[in-house]
């Protein structure tokens, strides 16, 4: 599913680059990025967001075609997208599934449960 959704938006963001030659074209992978971590949680999102980077300095950044990237400044731009996609890929998993999970209740009559404070509280007031 990931794969797909990288492969989607990479045709439409070659296509609209082929046409309009704009920059930073990179920034549509968040999309994608957004949308597995809604449906299948934070660790796709991770992979998406690889896949995503790897798309984009081949398919997007010159020179096209090629992993090879010749301006340090696309380098940083790519680096900067693979952190804000990280950490929105995080953050919308963390909205929608990965929430802090429920302390279970305490066994009444374990250590520090319900019935042991009871019987502490009862000691101290007799």
């Amino acid at each position: 599913m990931s794969l797909g959704a990288v492969s989607l938006t990479t045709a439409i963001l070659v296509a609209v680059d082929n046409g309009a030659e704009l920059e930073h074209l990179e920034i549509a992978y968040l999309f994608p990025t957004a949308l597995i971590a809604v449906v299948y949680g934070s660790n796709f999102a991770f992979l998406t967001s690889c896949a995503s980077a790897i798309t984009a300095a081949y398919f997007l950044l010159p020179p096209k075609f090629s992993l090879y990237i010749a301006n340090p400044l696309h380098i940083a731009e790519l680096g900067f997208f693979v952190v804000v996609a990280l950490i929105a890929g995080k953050i919308v998993s963390l909205l929608t599934h990965d929430g802090p999970t429920p302390r279970p209740a305490a066994i009444p009559g374990e250590r520090g449960g319900p019935a042991r404070s009871r019987q502490l509280g009862a000691a101290d007031n007799g």
